[in-house]
């Protein structure tokens, strides 16, 4: 029965260890055989073990289970070597080997605690950072009045069940993200102390990229000057939406000082009608009169409105549809007597990438129409907008009749 290392056995394992495993280390078989025999016997006594392992130098886990995974590098001998030195020792060696592993094992589920009491306290860490830069996951908590305003914007805005939920907050302001029509809709409405605002656009739009999002223009409060507010949403890295909030100084004076003339005080009795600062202008000419597009209130609901001076028309739809499915005034045409003749249409579409145009169809021969200015009379020249909004002449073919 083996027994404990005497000392002159301490000093030759120590050594042996430190040949065999240091740095360019490398022993002869002999004494790779002498290093398993003593490296058995040590482990045969729990406590000779204790003992030899402090006064061992430190290893790391990879290095042992390299070395015990492995055999004891050998340097070259003669070939004459015995070979039944290993057949000999090949018993102990297993039994150190299984021995070595079974504290190796020991040793790892002793860091693999460690390093998971770690991980936890790092995904509580990483949990209160979420927090902090996103919110809570359930959302914006609500105050007693900000839901019956829920309540209220559900009932109104005919938003899908459950959609409807607050996605951010900063000093009065709300922002609050809705789906419609079973989610073919995606809606943001802005709620502030004076005024609310409400956009909506097809889902597809949002998903490829056109990014959702609604103002509202403050007056000045107590000294303080007019500002306008402005709120997008956008998907944190973890999916979540949360809100986004700008604020910046403003002033409608200077909004309306790109109208001028006749346009300007048009404009400003737009906005007497209940069109939104900042939302309107003009796409187009029709007879010399400019032909408007915006959003305009009524009541709590908004409306997205094509507005042609020239006849007097306008057309309304629900706010955020009009991208989609565009706006269109029409009427009849009529002979001399006032019998109808033909129908015409005045329609503002969009292009995939949100550009308004003006699309004019109709017969325009009739020389007396039931309503003056119903119609473009061939040879007049037509103006629509452009891309940055700048005057496009068209000449309306003549059909060589006297218009």
């Amino acid at each position: 029965m083996p027994t404990m290392l005497q000392e002159s056995d301490a000093a030759e394992l120590r050594a042996l260890q430190l040949k065999a495993y240091g740095r360019d280390g490398g022993l002869t078989r002999a004494d790779a055989a002498r290093l398993r025999e003593l490296e058995a016997t040590r482990e045969s006594t729990p406590a000779a073990t204790a003992a030899q392992d402090a006064a061992v130098p430190e290893t790391t886990a990879v290095e042992s289970s390299q070395a015990e995974s492995t055999d004891v590098p050998v340097a070259e001998e003669a070939a004459d070597e015995d070979s039944a030195n290993a057949a000999d020792t090949s018993a102990p060696t297993r039994d150190a080997q299984a021995l070595e592993t079974t504290a190796l094992r020991a040793a790892l589920r002793q860091h693999w605690k460690a390093i998971a009491a770690a991980s936890a306290v790092l995904l509580v860490v990483g949990l209160a950072a979420g927090w902090a830069l996103f919110g809570r996951a359930g959302g914006v908590e609500l105050t007693a009045a900000q839901q019956e305003r829920r309540a209220e914007l559900q009932a109104e805005g005919g938003y899908d069940a459950g959609s409807l939920r607050a996605i951010g907050q900063e000093e009065g302001v709300l922002v609050w993200h809705a789906t419609k029509e079973d989610g073919e809709m995606v809606c943001l409405v802005l709620d502030t102390p004076q005024d609310s605002a409400t956009q909506c656009q097809r889902s597809e739009d949002a998903q490829n990229g056109n990014g959702i999002g609604v103002s509202v223009n403050l007056d000045s409060v107590e000294g303080e000057g007019a500002e306008q507010i402005w709120a997008s949403a956008v998907r944190t890295t973890e999916g979540e939406l949360v809100a986004i909030i700008q604020r910046w100084p403003s002033s409608q004076n200077d909004w309306l000082s790109q109208f001028a003339g006749e346009e300007r005080v048009r404009a400003e009795e737009l906005l007497e009608e209940g069109f939104q600062d900042y939302s309107f202008s003009v796409v187009g000419y029709f007879q010399d009169a400019p032909i408007w597009y915006g959003q305009r209130l009524v009541g709590a609901t908004a409306e997205d409105c094509l507005v042609v001076d020239a006849i007097d028309g306008i057309a309304c739809g629900p706010l955020g549809e009009a991208q989609s499915s565009g706006l269109s005034l029409g009427g009849i045409t009529a002979d001399v007597s006032g019998s109808p003749e033909d129908s015409w249409s005045i329609t503002l579409a969009f292009t995939s990438n949100q550009t308004p145009y003006l699309v004019i169809a109709g017969d325009v021969s009739a020389a007396d129409i039931a309503k003056p200015g119903l119609t473009v009379k061939p040879g007049e020249t037509l103006e629509l907008g452009g891309e940055y909004q700048d005057p496009i002449q068209v000449e309306i073919p003549a059909d060589g009749t006297e218009g």
